[in-house]
């Protein structure tokens, strides 16, 4: 494995869910998301189209009410699931998540060692803290939210010493010697930190000398910092343009200020795509939604927009007030850092000149978590690529949809404009060592 290209490179990941499948329909139901088979074919069908990486997310409780609508969110743990899908693709990589709220450093290199192995040097991994309530399933010790950083940190510090402990070199045996491993090579890990204790060292051999790619989720300028010191992904809601161009400028200089390269770590949004037949279906769509949304442009809305963003100085403003000058900071960064990603669209959106309060309310509620795209498969390409194109994003996070076999075959591959065989390598921090490995 060679080191990623220093041009831009556009990353594509798949979190297929069984969700993007109407269960209520025939066709639905046949792909049944208790099946793992459903999944291993779906991870081919994304290599095949060129993905990078195929998501897995892992949602610890059970939500009761949710299940009465939908297929579960968690169905196989992630870690076995992407064993099952690494022996069944060739190239793309496989991401299942991690919680170090319910894993030790230990457990979590030994599972990532063992998917490294399996999938020939293909692991990907998204590191959660799991901080909604509820998760933290038989555990008694629960961390502060304020320390949740600091322990993902320890997490990853210890996570990658122990992958670094058992070097490929020292799977070459050794003859001369009458020696299978080297195992003099192997160092161990002593580590006594705030969260976690470690003794000696990882007790399996990882394929690759690198340490894989890691995602982070975030919404805050302190877990920013934190993945512009140990990330190399950030996975956030960003549901325009505007937000996702000031969020990629504000984690390159974080990235910056951590000591590494300004495209060290990157930025891949969320999307929600919602594939149409025609033009004149995405007009309709859109127009359809635009005017829902200003029917209830007047006190509900503003109501809505209250409680979803509470910390708007809002006062006693009503739907037809103008909209206040200083209803947010000046400026993104300041936006982060007092408010959190969660309001940068709305940074974005007040900009528009002339907004009344209650128009911006209506605008508001169009805005999910993350980013919502409408349009025939050409159009969507064509939306995409200039998120890209215009410094908004590095890549996407497919999440979601009404059309999985569209996004495939007829959306990616105008991302792509190239082969699947062409693609770059995975990228981790390192170059992994080159030639076989043992």
């Amino acid at each position: 494995m060679t080191s990623p290209a220093t041009t831009p490179t556009l990353l594509l990941n798949a979190q297929y869910l069984p969700t993007s499948r109407d269960w209520r329909t025939e066709a639905g139901r046949a792909d049944s998301p208790f099946l793992v088979d459903t999944f291993v074919r779906e991870a081919r069908r994304a290599e095949e189209a060129g993905f990078d990486a195929f998501f897995q997310a892992d949602f610890s409780g059970v939500n009761r009410a949710a299940l009465r609508t939908g297929p579960p969110l968690t169905v196989f743990e992630p870690f076995q699931a992407a064993a099952l899908i690494a022996s069944a693709t060739r190239r793309i990589a496989v991401l299942p998540t991690v919680s170090t709220l319910h894993t030790h450093p230990f457990s979590a290199a030994r599972s990532l060692a063992s998917l490294d192995r399996i999938s020939r040097g293909r692991a990907w991994v998204n590191v959660v803290s799991s901080f909604r309530s509820g998760t933290a399933i038989g555990i008694t010790r629960a961390t502060p939210p304020e320390q949740r950083h600091a322990q993902t940190e320890e997490f990853l510090d210890v996570l990658r010493r122990l992958w670094a402990s058992w070097p490929p070199e020292a799977n070459r045996p050794d003859p001369a010697r009458d020696h299978f491993v080297r195992e003099e090579l192997i160092r161990d890990v002593v580590h006594h930190g705030t969260f976690y204790e470690q003794t000696g060292p990882l007790d399996m051999a990882p394929y690759s000398a690198a340490f894989p790619f890691v995602l982070q989720a975030t919404s805050s300028l302190a877990g920013l910092r934190l993945a512009a010191r140990t990330g190399d992904g950030v996975f956030a809601g960003t549901p325009t343009l505007g937000a996702a161009r000031a969020l990629r400028a504000i984690l390159r200089a974080e990235t910056r200020a951590a000591g590494r390269p300004a495209g060290a770590v990157t930025l891949l949004p969320g999307a929600f795509l919602r594939i149409t037949a025609s033009p004149e279906e995405t007009a309709g769509l859109l127009d359809a939604q635009r005017r829902r949304a200003h029917a209830g442009s007047g006190r509900p809305a503003l109501d809505a927009l209250r409680a979803r963003f509470p910390r708007l100085p809002l006062g006693e403003a009503g739907p037809a007030d103008p909209l206040p000058a200083d209803l947010l900071p000046e400026t993104p960064d300041e936006v982060l850092a007092t408010l959190g990603s969660p309001y940068l669209p709305l940074w974005d959106l007040a900009r528009q000149p002339g907004l009344t309060v209650g128009h911006f309310a209506a605008e508001a509620s169009l805005l999910g978590e993350h980013a919502r795209f409408v349009g025939t498969p050409e159009q969507l390409g064509a939306e995409l690529r200039r998120w890209f194109d215009e410094d908004g994003v590095d890549g996407f996070q497919f999440i979601l949809g009404n059309d999985f076999d569209a996004l495939c075959s007829r959306v990616v591959p105008l991302l792509r404009g190239e082969t699947p065989r062409r693609r770059h390598p995975h990228p981790r921090r390192t170059p992994s060592r080159t030639g076989d490995h043992p």
